[in-house]
């Protein structure tokens, strides 16, 4: 950037340069500039106490990893990124072999190694490799309306989606086959909003599409980090150059400035940064990111920039990627493995209803990448996200998002894990909350596990209404369910009939090649947070003596490993496996949900505490349950949840003052956060 007319430039001494942003872009420019003899004055203002921008390496797992950019995309000789890592020695020997170099990807990402279906179990991979040559060869198909005086379609998305439509026209396999093969394509759709950093494909023009150039080469990574790269482009240059936290503020163009250290000479541009400090320059260079132009572009320059040029930086889009990393104890995937897919059965690119950002955000995520082990015994895996949902995510706590991918990853191999260990197991303890007897159990269990003995345990019968213990027994009874009984793991009660009642189940039952096994193994199952932990502990106080063995909690998402086996009796010898709460894949319905929610078998935000809230008002008075009305004195019986919720707020003195504009100076109101009610004293069916 300088000045229309150009300001004389002192002789001998060269033009002021300024590089506004440390990032690949500023470090490659002000690299360039250095190397020439005619730009011996030159600063690059960096706003941050480091330079790389969004390549960002950082040790931690054990290890490298990439906070940002993670590939070189076609590394090969006419890849700049790939020729600087090249010179200075950053790539391991596969990369710089010819080989690498000249496999042709398409610009396309790799198939995975496993896919998994949203309601568990596997997905065939050839069927994955089907849709993905049918996605990538639409894909391919779009860059040839580059020059093209009309496009058939707007946008990319809606022209493979129209492509789609035709094609399925000659699908001839079963109904359930057409839906898994639009959930893979669903799943491509989002890796392809991950490559284009966009929410949706229906915001990517189609005729400019094509002027991505794919270059040849597998895409590689840097052992050492990318920011190797940074570091050694920031070490050529002289020591003065980069100015770190240097924020700028606005860029003054097309005047005549002054500085006192060099009287009678004037710059056209003068860098003015937050801290009030000021650099005058001949020409300056600006290399921030688009985002922050789109946001400070009213204020950045003065006077303003040309309208054709305001106007393009406000059109041009971009989108949000975001990488999540999660670290395991032990892997559940196998040593080969090197890239998972999640395909989610419910979804289709042809279907334009977008659920709720806190209900579906997960759904977005493409899968995960396995990362090197270092040589340390956890591994970590690294998904990605991009849009919308991306950007919701960040809204989002550590724990929230830890808790969300993990009952994501329970769901899709949680049934697996648990069938190939079915050939240890003598018996089954399903688990479920004694308040919804009738509701919310996993069907998928009975499917897929459904060969052993079977216990079904309602736990937290201190919590129910065991007038209807008779009821719900006859009703489970008429469904194939003969063996049930309630405890009350906090107490232990009824505790000591299960160990008599799964040997007789297990004796009476044929063993297959456990026969000679004096020990006998169990698996316990069940959705998140009905008491599988507590029942086992309980076990274990009551046969051993011993305390816990496993961690609980009142929230789903406590157990977090796959299967851990704990002995629990001496005599006979038996050990249980603990398996973590897997929900099945959808729920019944929606009045299920909000009982799972209430007994805490979801996360109270994924429905709404509010939501919550009335649904348990209404049951209660819908079953004339009207304890709360004196508990909380309230006089009568109320419909209203917000009035309930006020009284409930003012008697636990969980209120707060908040300032009204509009009528009394000061309001009470109750907090943001509450305590979730609880659903004792009642059952559903």
């Amino acid at each position: 950037m300088q000045s229309s007319g150009r300001q004389a430039e002192t002789p001998g001494r060269g033009p002021r340069v300024l590089v506004v942003g440390g990032g690949i872009a500023g470090l490659g420019a002000a690299q360039r500039l250095c190397c020439h003899p005619a730009f011996p004055h030159l600063r690059v203002l960096e706003a941050t106490a480091r330079a790389g921008g969004r390549i960002r390496s950082e040790r931690s797992f054990g290890g490298v990893v990439e906070v940002g950019a993670h590939w070189i995309h076609g590394p090969s000789q006419g890849n700049p990124i790939f020729q600087l890592a090249a010179k200075y020695g950053l790539l391991g020997e596969k990369a710089l072999s010819e080989e690498n170099q000249l496999i042709e990807t398409g610009g396309h990402v790799g198939l995975p190694s496993v896919s998994y279906a949203s309601s568990g179990g596997s997905v065939s991979l050839e069927l994955v490799a089907e849709m993905a040559r049918l996605f990538y060869s639409l894909i391919d198909q779009t860059r040839e309306f580059l020059h093209a005086a009309e496009t058939p379609a707007p946008s990319v998305g809606e022209y493979l989606k129209k492509e789609i439509r035709q094609h399925m026209a000659g699908w001839t396999e079963e109904e359930e086959t057409k839906r898994l093969k639009l959930a893979i394509l669903n799943n491509l759709f989002n890796v392809e909003c991950c490559v284009s950093g966009t929410h949706s494909m229906d915001l990517v023009a189609l005729a400019p599409f094509g002027e991505y150039t794919v270059l040849p080469g597998l895409d590689c990574t840097f052992p050492g980090g990318y920011q190797g790269l940074t570091d050694r482009i920031m070490a050529s240059l002289p020591k003065d150059v980069m100015v770190f936290n240097k924020p700028v503020k606005t860029i003054h163009w097309n005047g005549s400035f002054e500085e006192a250290s060099a009287p009678g000479e004037t710059f056209p541009v003068l860098v003015e940064c937050e801290d009030g400090s000021c650099f005058p320059a001949h020409h300056v260079v600006v290399t921030v990111p688009l985002g922050f132009l789109k946001e400070r572009l009213d204020t950045f320059f003065e006077p303003p920039l040309p309208t054709e040029k305001a106007e393009a930086i406000r059109k041009i889009g971009f989108g949000t990627n975001n990488k999540i990393f999660l670290e395991f104890e032990e892997p559940f995937w196998q040593p080969d493995c090197q890239h998972i897919q999640v395909v989610w059965r419910d979804t289709s690119p042809l279907e334009d209803a977008a659920p709720k950002l806190q209900d579906a955000w997960f759904k977005k995520l493409i899968g995960f990448w396995v990362l090197p082990s270092f040589g340390r015994a956890s591994q970590v895996l690294c998904g990605f996200i991009a849009g919308l949902e991306s950007e919701f995510m960040e809204t989002l706590s550590d724990e929230d998002v830890l808790l969300s991918l993990t009952q994501v990853l329970r769901r899709v191999t949680g049934l697996k894990k648990m069938q190939s260990s079915l050939k240890l197991v003598d018996c089954i303890i399903e688990v479920h909350d004694a308040r919804i007897p009738l509701s919310g159990r996993n069907p998928l269990f009975q499917e897929t596990l459904g060969l052993k003995p079977h216990l079904l345990v309602l736990n937290k019968m201190d919590l129910a209404d065991l007038k209807e213990q008779q009821k719900i027994i006859q009703h489970l009874e008429g469904e194939g369910l003969k063996n049930v009984i309630f405890t009350n793991c906090v107490k232990d009660e009824n505790i000591k009939q299960i160990v008599p009642m799964v040997t007789e189940l297990v004796r009476s039952s044929y063993r297959y090649h456990r026969g000679e096994n004096l020990e006998y193994c169990i698996m316990v199952i069940g959705v998140p947070n009905v008491g599988k932990s507590s029942l086992i502990n309980s076990l274990r106080r009551q046969h051993l003596r011993k305390g816990k063995a496993t961690r609980v909690g009142g929230e789903p998402g406590i157990t977090r490993a796959v299967m851990s086996r704990i002995q629990v009796c001496e005599r006979p010898l038996m050990f249980l496996l603990d398996t973590p709460g897997v929900l099945a894949p959808r729920i019944q319905s929606v009045e299920t949900g909000l009982k799972l929610a209430l007994c805490g078998t979801v996360l109270d935000h994924l429905v709404g505490e509010e939501t919550l809230a009335d649904y348990l008002l209404y049951t209660l008075n819908r079953r004339q349950l009207l304890g709360y009305v004196q508990h909380y004195g309230l006089g009568e019986a109320c419909d209203g949840i917000a009035s309930v919720l006020k009284r409930v707020a003012v008697k636990l003195r969980k209120t707060q003052k908040v300032t009204s504009m509009l009528s009394s100076p000061t309001t009470l109101r109750p907090p943001e956060t509450s305590c979730r009610p609880s659903a004792a004293g009642c059952w559903a069916p």
